[in-house]
């Protein structure tokens, strides 16, 4: 009976390693794979937004290198609205990391998104996003943002 349990235990250890081990994607298809798997969706007011946390793999593969040690998250407002909010800051526990730059991404697009690119200081993994005083009566946006830290690319041999 012992043996049975300390099997399926050791079992269940094994399977909960490989869930957080990493996952080696090829250049060519890493950039949709992490946009796909990391953004997170919330809907406030028939407003769809989406945020995704910007990885230093990810800006490698997008830029040629990580623009440096913070940490940048691009937000999605769908359908496009010409919103506007107040504030953002990434809280994880009672730790809060207010955003340094807020830029607007610029599209001229029917039907497009409003996009915008947050800035921080630091990197903050497994954190909120939290939106203050949305336009259009909206109010406060909580988002929680994946960890998509353990998404590789893959190394060229």
């Amino acid at each position: 009976m012992r043996t049975g349990a300390l099997a399926g235990l050791s079992l269940l250890m094994v399977l909960f390693l490989l869930a957080g081990c990493e996952v080696e994607i090829p250049e060519d298809e890493y950039v949709a794979y992490y946009e796909k798997e990391c953004g997170t969706e919330v809907v406030r007011s028939g407003i769809h937004f989406r945020a995704i946390p910007l990885s230093p793999d990810y800006e490698k593969v997008k830029w040629g290198s990580p623009l440096d040690s913070g940490m940048r998250v691009v937000l999605g407002a769908f359908p496009r609205s010409g919103l506007s909010f107040e504030d953002a800051f990434l809280t994880r526990g009672d730790d809060t990391l207010h955003v340094v730059v807020t830029n607007k991404m610029q599209t001229f697009e029917i039907g497009a998104a409003d996009m915008f690119v947050l800035g921080f200081a630091e990197r903050v993994r497994k954190a909120k996003l939290y939106l203050r005083n949305v336009g259009r009566g909206i109010g406060g946006v909580e988002i929680k943002l994946k960890d998509c830290s353990n998404i590789r690319v893959e190394e060229s041999r």
